[in-house]
């Protein structure tokens, strides 16, 4: 288990792994086991710093504890992670692996005690803005996001930084013209930002703290 623990940290944070140097506030920690489980599912190693530097941890008692206190008391829908504890090169690791769920989406509590949808995008967990989980749209976005050509969407922007009407026709098989009215819609709902590059229009995924 140690090798394949060693070529995650050497693949380096991304989509479906991050690293902390220590869970210090369990309001993070939770942030992070949403947008996994919300997303594709992921590790966490705790114990290891950002540019994959070996740190380990000094007491695996209090990382447990505020484990535990993220995933059940700080989750809507609470998640039940997996972890193990590792030793490499003398220095122990905690590693955490959340599955991508079946009941998503789960909400995380913030010091405010705001319930917040978190998905994985890149090597970040993001809020999806507050407007798409207002009660009386709730259902409305659910259709939109569990839409195949929404979803295919989502899943590309996640790993790519935008997207133009041409590329989203072309990726879809429709016109242009239905390609923007489609994502000017997504930009209307705050699914999407639209931003003006080298005179062409594109869409990434709105990034809002």
């Amino acid at each position: 288990m140690n090798e394949s623990t060693i070529q995650l940290i050497k693949r380096g944070e991304g989509l479906t792994i991050e690293f902390k140097r220590t869970i210090d506030r369990a309001f993070k920690i939770a942030k992070t086991i949403a947008s996994f489980a919300n997303t594709s599912g992921g590790v966490l190693l705790i114990g290891v710093g950002d540019n994959g530097e070996i740190l380990g941890i000094e007491s695996e008692l209090h990382e447990l504890q505020k484990l535990e206190k993220a995933a059940s008391q700080l989750m809507e829908k609470p998640i039940i992670p997996q972890f193990k504890m590792q030793t490499i090169d003398g220095k122990k690791l905690l590693l955490i692996e959340i599955a991508e769920s079946t009941e998503k989406p789960h909400f995380a509590l913030n010091e405010k005690n705001e319930r917040i949808i978190y998905i994985r995008v890149k090597d970040k967990s993001v809020p999806i803005p507050k407007l798409l989980i207002q009660s009386d749209i709730k259902q409305d976005l659910s259709k939109l996001l569990s839409s195949r050509h929404v979803k295919t969407l989502i899943n590309f922007l996640r790993e790519n930084d935008f997207i133009t009407v041409k590329m989203y026709a072309n990726m879809i098989n429709i016109s242009d013209k239905r390609s923007a009215r489609m994502l000017n819609d997504l930009s209307e709902k705050q699914v999407l930002i639209k931003m003006l590059k080298a005179k062409t229009e594109i869409f990434s995924l709105k990034l809002k703290e």
